[in-house]
């Protein structure tokens, strides 16, 4: 089986090097755009080659849509995928009916990875079920198969990204105002975060919902955080911020 990645982004490197993490990595042909990328892969991985042109790529038995929206519709001119092949979208806002309309003899799916598939680790949505797909990404972290397309973005989680790190810096600001060194206040938060998303993956089911209770005591300084936050509507604020994302068409993103 080859598989041929038209886009090499950032999300497409990622799954590319988790494929080929594999101990029965498969042949890959990337598109040559991003250059750099394309060629740092093709450099990197002996079953990775670099194709002349987006054409060439869609030959591939399952061909994986990685550019970013804006260059959708310049990338696939005049491409035509067929009977027998898959077709596995990355593309933000990109539907399963525009897929199908597109085209309409292939197999289709959409599929939603994470940078963390590098290395095996983290969440990625599908929809729907393509066997070769389920079977090919289950290795590579935690895959979810969504129930329909209106969840494949589970609320907009997946978004969630750049805010989380953006919390994280601002916790490591309050180490550095408090006088700790910057590489002192990163590794606390860092391992701290660590320590609680560990915590979680441990907690069988019947003890999850009880986390927030276990991790303060009554009148303590993380229950007095909480109370100060919740106070403040800070836990509400996601929510609308992320269910915003699950509609938007990719003809409005970047």
């Amino acid at each position: 089986m080859r598989i041929g990645f038209i886009g090499t982004g950032t999300i497409s490197a990622a799954v590319i090097e988790g494929l080929q993490s594999l101990p029965d990595a498969p042949e890959i042909v990337v598109s040559p755009r991003s250059e750099a990328t394309s060629l740092a892969l093709s450099a990197k991985f002996k079953k990775v080659s670099r194709a002349k042109t987006n054409a060439e790529v869609a030959t591939a038995d399952i061909v994986f849509l990685g550019m970013r929206p804006m260059h959708l519709e310049e990338a696939m001119a005049g491409i035509d995928l067929k009977a027998g092949q898959i077709v596995a979208s990355m593309v933000a806002g990109f539907s399963y009916a525009d897929i199908t309309a597109r085209w309409p003899k292939a197999t289709v799916c959409r599929f939603i990875p994470l940078p963390g598939i590098a290395r095996g680790k983290g969440p990625m949505a599908t929809y729907p079920a393509v066997p070769e797909i389920v079977k090919l990404m289950s290795p590579l972290g935690d895959l979810f198969v969504a129930p329909d397309e209106a969840r494949i973005h589970f609320g907009g989680l997946n978004s969630f990204m750049s805010s989380y790190y953006e919390l994280q810096r601002a916790l490591i600001d309050v180490g550095t105002s408090a006088g700790i060194s910057e590489t002192d206040a990163r590794g606390f938060v860092v391992s701290l975060l660590g320590m609680l998303a560990d915590t979680a993956q441990h907690t069988p089911d019947a003890s999850f919902g009880s986390l927030v209770e276990e991790h303060q005591t009554k009148g303590g300084l993380n229950e007095r955080v909480r109370a100060a936050l919740l106070e403040q509507g800070w836990f509400d604020a996601p929510r609308a911020a992320l269910n915003a994302t699950t509609t938007i068409g990719y003809k409005k993103l970047g």
